[in-house]
């Protein structure tokens, strides 16, 4: 990348930038103003951190201006009770309304979820939304081909997995691999990364968690993910690109039940 941009008007020389850096490929010049080492420049992974940190608004990035950025008001802060309350609040959801979720919703849903952290901060996290009833109803039809066989491959394995379960009540008319939610949401990103299945995996729990703030519930629906890793007939229907692959789904929709308690969780810690 290009050298950093520094407004030397007000720039306060005190160096945040340079510590803050994670790279550290940013050091002073001889006047104490923030440069890029000029061995470094191609280390910028673009995290932002230094033009985030400069109270001043000083410093900026050839892609990332300061004054492009949103400002950080930390009395944003909703405290830990209601944070706490919200994540134990948490529920999978199974049964949803038919209504259809808005568009409005769904892009402010991913608009937040970009914000997610990623490894290297790689952001290889891509995404593929399904609205349409008839396409979802097509696809969850693979996963139960994909189940049939291994049924027969794989006897044991199948009914360790309630495979026969599965299948027998799609043949009663209901799904149990979608929940018949109206929306799907396949994440996928490029094989080649290594931090692209951990990215997906951290996309996805911020999606589940802002979806009720906007009034959505979501369920991650393993079986369809599973078979969409290994399904030949089914990564060609995704169309997933050459060299991605699917690392999870999330079902998400308006939720037709509601829940008044929170059940109880124990964490398991062993202090060193």
């Amino acid at each position: 990348m290009p050298a950093i941009i520094v407004d030397k008007e007000k720039c306060k020389m005190d160096k945040l930038c340079v510590m803050e850096c994670p790279m550290k490929i940013i050091s002073v010049d001889d006047s104490g103003i923030p440069q890029t080492l000029n061995t470094a420049e191609s280390m910028c992974i673009e995290c932002g951190h230094c033009v985030a940190v400069c109270p001043h608004g000083a410093l900026s990035l050839p892609m990332l201006r300061a004054e492009e950025c949103q400002d950080i008001h930390y009395q944003w802060n909703p405290g830990v009770t209601v944070i706490e309350n919200y994540f134990k609040s948490r529920r999978s959801i199974r049964r949803f309304k038919k209504d259809i979720v808005k568009k409005e919703d769904l892009m402010k849903l991913l608009e937040i979820t970009a914000y997610a952290p990623t490894g290297h901060n790689s952001r290889t996290v891509e995404y593929i939304v399904y609205t349409q009833k008839e396409e979802i109803h097509a696809l969850v039809k693979h996963v139960i081909d994909w189940m049939h066989t291994i049924i027969i491959n794989s006897p044991e394995m199948a009914k360790s997995m309630h495979f026969d379960m599965i299948t027998k009540a799609w043949e009663d008319g209901i799904d149990t691999v979608t929940h018949s939610a109206p929306v799907i949401i396949v994440a996928h990103g490029k094989k080649s990364n290594p931090n692209t299945p951990t990215s997906c995996t951290i996309a996805l729990t911020h999606l589940e968690l802002i979806a009720t703030a906007l009034g959505l519930g979501c369920c991650w629906a393993g079986y369809f993910s599973w078979c969409a890793m290994v399904y030949h007939p089914l990564k060609k229907a995704l169309q997933i690109p050459d060299g991605n692959t699917v690392y999870g789904t999330m079902l998400v929709g308006y939720p037709l039940v509601r829940y008044y308690r929170i059940p109880k969780r124990e964490p398991c810690i062993e202090w060193r």
